[in-house]
């Protein structure tokens, strides 16, 4: 073996670290470092495992679910006074714009504009609101 400070070639080496770098060196080099303790962390098996598989796969049971009714979305307008809604629900729930904003997964400035009536949101937006809020943002269009 070949110390891999010093390139002496010796019979045994000595692990140890330097500086974060794990090293075998020679003896005469190993108290530049500090010797690495190696723990056997695992323990060998005296008796195998036996595992025992089911004789047959047991069949899931899934219950029937009624198909979605789907609305189309050209057929939904988002409600006129949106802003103050937002603002009026959110203050009445003693939430910030930056709590509702991380309950929707969506930023502040988000929020502030869309109290300000800048933005309009979109569906997905407004149908997030109206989950947390309790209101109702979402109308069909007549």
């Amino acid at each position: 073996m070949e110390c891999e400070m010093c390139g002496k070639k010796v019979s045994k080496t000595t692990k140890i670290i330097i500086d974060g770098a794990v090293l075998n060196v020679c003896d005469d080099c190993a108290k530049f470092g500090t010797p690495v303790i190696e723990h056997n962390k695992f323990k060998p098996v005296e008796q195998p495992i036996k595992v025992q598989l089911p004789d047959k796969p047991q069949p899931k049971v899934v219950a029937a679910k009624k198909p979605a009714r789907r609305v189309n979305e050209e057929d939904l307008d988002i409600v006129e006074d949106y802003a103050e809604l937002v603002k009026n629900a959110r203050e009445r729930l003693a939430m910030s714009q930056a709590d509702l904003a991380a309950k929707i997964f969506e930023r502040k400035n988000v929020i502030a504009s869309i109290e300000r009536g800048e933005l309009m949101p979109d569906l997905k937006i407004a149908r997030k609101l109206e989950k947390i809020l309790g209101i109702t943002l979402v109308e069909k269009s007549s």
